[in-house]
C-alpha cells in the first residue's frame, strides 16, 4: 500500500515539475533568471527537468505483449475500449495475461 501511495506521490511531483519545465521553456529567459524569480535552486531545476524527460521517453517506448488466443466460445468478463481499440478480457484470464493487457493499454 505505501509503495502505492509513493508511486502517486511520485507522478504527481513529475506531474507539476513537468508544468514548471515547459513554462520556464516557454518564458523565453534563461534558467538561472527563470529560477531565481520562482525561488528554484537551478540544480533542483535540472535534477526535475531530467527526471520529467526520462518520463515522457519511457512513456513513449513501444510494449509488447504476447497474448494466447483463446476459442471464440469463452464468455467474456470484461470489455476495454479506447478510441478504435477493444480489449475483451475473458472469464478464467490468468493474472499475467490481464497485467501484460494493462501494461500495453497504458502506452495507448
Amino acid at each position: 500500500m505505501e509503495r502505492g501511495l509513493q508511486r502517486v506521490n511520485h507522478h504527481s511531483h513529475l506531474a507539476e515539475w513537468g508544468r514548471r519545465v515547459e513554462a520556464c521553456r516557454k518564458s523565453g529567459r534563461r534558467v538561472s533568471e527563470w529560477c531565481a524569480e520562482q525561488g528554484i535552486p537551478v540544480s533542483t531545476y535540472y535534477s526535475w527537468q531530467r527526471k520529467v524527460f526520462q518520463a515522457a521517453v519511457s512513456e513513449n517506448e513501444v510494449c509488447f505483449a504476447e497474448v494466447p488466443v483463446r476459442p471464440a466460445t469463452v464468455e467474456t468478463a470484461a470489455s476495454i475500449e479506447c478510441g478504435e481499440l477493444r480489449v475483451d478480457i475473458h472469464t478464467g484470464a490468468d493474472p499475467e495475461t490481464i497485467q501484460a493487457i494493462i501494461r500495453a493499454l497504458k502506452s495507448c
